[in-house]
């Protein structure tokens, strides 16, 4: 199975640290600079396996966002993952009643990476890609 994912963020330094990361554990990552070139890039046919969403963008925010992949039935079991500097207590909890399926707190490393993606799939009980 191709292990693809749409990274989201509108800070290009913090996108190439991510799908660095990601690529490396030999995922195939596209990009989105915001959360309107997010969902062009998730209509129809995509091929996602994985959504990394930045949460905090300019114009359209990653709730926004999610809420909007979350509302089309293809894409009800679609892991997205949540990134994000700031979340604690309520707003953590916020994202996981938007529909977000693990958050990764920023500044990431590998191991908390690899701890997000294992929350987000089993969320669906979707084997994490090899």
């Amino acid at each position: 199975m191709k292990k693809r994912v749409l990274v989201v963020d509108d800070v290009e330094f913090n996108r190439m640290l991510l799908i660095d990361m990601l690529e490396r554990d030999g995922w195939e990552a596209e990009e989105g600079v915001d959360g309107k070139d997010a969902l062009k890039k998730l209509e129809g046919e995509h091929g996602f396996n994985l959504v990394m969403l930045d949460v905090k963008m300019p114009g359209m925010s990653g709730e926004e966002v999610c809420r909007h992949v979350r509302s089309d039935p293809r894409n009800v079991s679609l892991p997205i993952v949540a990134y994000t500097a700031h979340a604690l207590g309520e707003e953590l909890d916020g994202l996981y009643e938007i529909g977000f399926n693990a958050v990764l707190i920023k500044p990431i490393n590998m191991a908390a990476l690899s701890d997000s993606l294992i929350q987000a799939f089993s969320a669906h009980s979707l084997p994490v890609p090899a």
